[in-house]
Parts: C-alpha cells; sequence; structure tokens
C-alpha cells in the first residue's frame, strides 16, 4: 500500500471512528478505496511510461495519440504529483519544488551520449520552464498554493515530452 493509500486508509478510519454513534463504516470500505487509489495510480503510471517508452524507442512513421491527451484534470493533477515525486527524487527540483534546469537536463539525458539529443532536451527544458514559470508563478508565494507544484511538474513533462520530439523530428 503506498503513502498516499495508507493515509487516506487512516483517514477514512479516524472519520469512522470519530461518527460511531452515527453508522459504522464497514473495515472493507477504507481498503477498497485504498485499492481503487492504487489502480488509478497504477494506470497514469503505465500510460506515462508506455508513452516515454514509444518516444524512446524512436519509431518513425507512427501516429499514435497521445495518451495524456486523454487525462481528466484530476488525472493530471495526479499524474504532476507523480511526476514532482520523481523529480523531487532525483533532485530535479529546487527548494521550493520548481524544477531546475540542471536537474531536468540531467534526468532527461543520464546515460545518453547523442550530443543532437543533448542539446534538444536542454532547449526543451529551458523553454519549457520559462513557459511554466510565466504561466504559474505570480509572486513568490504562488508555488505554495496547493497541488502547484503537481500542475508545474506535468506541464512541464507534457512540455518537455513534446519540444524534444519537435525537435528531434517526431511527432507528439
Amino acid at each position: 500500500m503506498n503513502f498516499f493509500a495508507l493515509h487516506l486508509t487512516c483517514f477514512i478510519v479516524a472519520v469512522a471512528e470519530a461518527q460511531m454513534s452515527k453508522c459504522r463504516v464497514p473495515v472493507a470500505t477504507p481498503r477498497n478505496i485504498a485499492k481503487i487509489v492504487n489502480q488509478c495510480q497504477d494506470e497514469i503510471k503505465s500510460a506515462l511510461l508506455s508513452e516515454a517508452v514509444h518516444f524512446l524507442s524512436n519509431v518513425e512513421g507512427s501516429s499514435t495519440r497521445r495518451k495524456r491527451e486523454a487525462f481528466s484534470s484530476e488525472e493530471k493533477r495526479i499524474a504532476g504529483c507523480l511526476l514532482q515525486c520523481v523529480y523531487r527524487k532525483m533532485k530535479a527540483v529546487n527548494s521550493s519544488g520548481f524544477p531546475t534546469v540542471e536537474g531536468l537536463v540531467a534526468l532527461y539525458t543520464e546515460g545518453v551520449d547523442d550530443r543532437e539529443y543533448i542539446l534538444a532536451s536542454y532547449q526543451a527544458v529551458h523553454k519549457c520552464l520559462t513557459l511554466a514559470q510565466t504561466k504559474h508563478i505570480a509572486t513568490p508565494q504562488s508555488l505554495s498554493d496547493k497541488g502547484k507544484t503537481c500542475d508545474i511538474a506535468f506541464d512541464v513533462f507534457d512540455c518537455v515530452s513534446d519540444k524534444i520530439g519537435e525537435y528531434c523530428g517526431q511527432s507528439p
């Protein structure tokens, strides 16, 4: 059970205990919700990973629809939070949680020797972070808005993936 599902389960159990006089929440309910949360996370993770594998496999002439385009706003938020976690673990964000050029370029180019791909990654990251900063950061405090870093992470990933594809001559 992942961290989010565990906390959700604990919250539901605490609410149920606090309201015991009104009704009794079945023990299976928190487990069922946690199971669905895990399924949703797996679906989003799978969509992002399959798209990345497809992109990295460099299949030319393929015109598959981007799976991210079908995400609802809630799914984008969840995917963004997963991506923010990846960025954080890979040390690709600053102390405020905003992605950094150095961190993202390192993440996208780890183990890559192709100079053109490295240059395309740098250009994409630089452009997308500039766009994200303009779109999302009205004030220095705006990064602390609920879910803001998740939204930024998704937008940056979406943008960088598309831009690298454009620079490398692939359509998204």
